[in-house]
């Protein structure tokens, strides 16, 4: 099973598909893609199958940098994150919960940093999304 509910490289996700996958969340995707483009300048995203392990996912990126990966399941969804050092450094004195703290101890360390998921199921959810980008932000 990939880690997201799309699997099939032949077809690419579109909103409908999204909405019915993600159920009841798609109310928190909404808030978080208007936080996005309130917030941030020159967003693209681009939907991107990297393997069949991982399934599709839609990739946030300004400029050159990617933000983060939005990654649909059944009702719910994941932001994948990548964070240097000094970003996880702010991010474990920030006000982020014990829950994400917990996800970034135990991150896979690749060459681009620490790579995490933030389930998204509530507001405190999104609000640890929110944080991690204004973070985000100011690593660079």
């Amino acid at each position: 099973m990939a880690t997201s509910i799309f699997d099939n490289k032949a077809i690419i996700p579109n909103d409908s598909m999204v909405e019915a996958a993600i159920a009841d969340a798609m109310l928190l995707w909404d808030k978080l893609k208007k936080h996005v483009a309130d917030n941030y300048n020159g967003i693209i995203s681009e939907w991107k199958m990297y393997s069949k392990k991982a399934g599709w996912s839609l990739v946030f990126r300004q400029a050159k940098r990617t933000l983060f990966y939005f990654v649909p399941c059944e009702n719910h969804f994941i932001i994948a994150f990548v964070l240097g050092e000094k970003a996880v450094k702010a991010a474990l004195e920030s006000s982020i919960s014990q829950k994400v703290r917990q996800e970034m101890s135990e991150a896979d360390i690749c060459a681009m940093g620490h790579s995490f998921y933030v389930y998204i199921k509530s507001e405190e959810d999104l609000s640890d999304v929110k944080t991690l980008l204004k973070i985000k932000e100011g690593a660079a």
